[in-house]
């Protein structure tokens, strides 16, 4: 509840607030492992083989935990700033306008309930007790709170999985508001569905955020020995994020859109109906061709035509773009490292 008020001050600050809060985080994590060199080397000294980071030849992913360990609240805050803009936008459309959209606003951004707190602290634990378990997470080093790379490792990776879930619950929270919103609550215009692309921009936000932290995960291919065969697991739990974030948010609202579609052309065929019976039971030339049948046939077409879906193939195509960059940074950078391999070992 603290974090997510501290957070809701940053909501209308701008895109500027989000980035600060990322280097902020990303220079404290790395002034938090000098910090823990500092102190093992004025006490009990460096185990053999241990190198600081300031002496480490392994300074790559450590510079890659700290910016994924800074983003991950910067997206959080980019998210949320979103959320605002989405709702002020779509106002007009909500059940007591501004009052709706503030209600829907404090409802995609509210904390985790009980679940979700249960769901963040069973996976808190389980970091917890694998970097006990898998060695590869430690490099192999000694499991003990004396040997100070473990220690880093016990530090480092909860917290990471910790931020990690938080933007994952908070996403998928905002997610089921914006469809509950779409289906239930936005009164639907079926002459201007342009006016609900907000959920697109939602969508395509969500994705964009997963897929920039998949960029940035795939960084560690460019470091020695960091890279591991189940990263890629990680790039289709984020990939499947990335999609299900996108489409889930429109998915709602082309409900709605359908339901009022399916109304409407209801309520139209009934009019045409009784309007041809009429114009079918007078005999004169005149009468045969009556102008409002035809406006009704006219806006039965136009009404049918209606987009089902509040997105154009625009933001579909920067959607799978989006996608196709972040697999291929994975690719791109397993590449390189195969290249490095064939090299070195030539």
């Amino acid at each position: 509840m603290a974090t997510t008020l501290w957070l809701a001050k940053l909501d209308d600050k701008g895109p500027w607030a989000a980035v600060a809060l990322g280097l902020i985080v990303s220079i404290a994590f790395l002034l938090s492992r000098c910090a823990l060199d500092g102190i093992f080397l004025a006490t009990s000294g460096f185990p053999a083989g241990y190198e600081p980071l300031w002496q480490s030849s392994l300074w790559w992913p450590e510079i890659v935990n700290a910016v994924l360990v800074g983003y991950l609240p910067a997206a959080l805050v980019i998210a949320r700033q979103g959320i605002y803009r989405d709702f002020r936008s779509l106002s007009p459309w909500l059940p007591q306008n501004d009052a709706g959209a503030a209600s829907m606003h404090a409802a995609a951004t509210r904390p985790a309930r009980l679940a979700g707190r249960i769901f963040k602290l069973c996976v808190l634990a389980g970091s917890i007790a694998l970097v006990f378990i898998d060695p590869s997470l430690t490099l192999g080093t000694e499991p003990s709170l004396a040997n100070p790379a473990f220690l880093w490792s016990l530090l480092r990776i909860p917290v990471f999985i910790w931020l990690v879930c938080t933007l994952a619950v908070a996403d998928i929270i905002a997610t089921q508001t914006y469809y509950r919103a779409g289906r239930n609550l936005i009164e639907v215009d079926l002459l201007d569905v342009h006016s609900l692309t907000s959920f697109a921009r939602r969508g395509l936000r969500s994705s964009l955020i997963w897929v920039i932290f998949s960029i940035i995960f795939s960084l560690f291919w460019l470091g020695d020995d960091t890279a591991y065969g189940q990263n890629f697991s990680l790039l289709v739990i984020v990939l499947a994020m990335a999609t299900t974030t996108f489409v889930i948010p429109m998915m709602g609202v082309r409900a709605n859109i359908l339901s009022v579609k399916r109304k409407e052309l209801d309520r139209l065929r009934e009019e045409i109906r009784g309007e041809r019976a009429a114009v079918s039971k007078l005999q004169t030339n005149n009468a045969a061709t009556s102008p409002r049948l035809a406006n009704l046939i006219a806006y039965y077409q136009l009404i049918d035509r209606t987009q089902e879906w509040p997105i154009d193939a625009v933001n579909v195509l920067k959607f799978f773009l989006y996608l196709l960059i972040g697999l291929g940074s994975w690719l791109g950078g397993a590449l390189v490292e195969v290249m490095l391999d064939r090299t070195l070992s030539g």
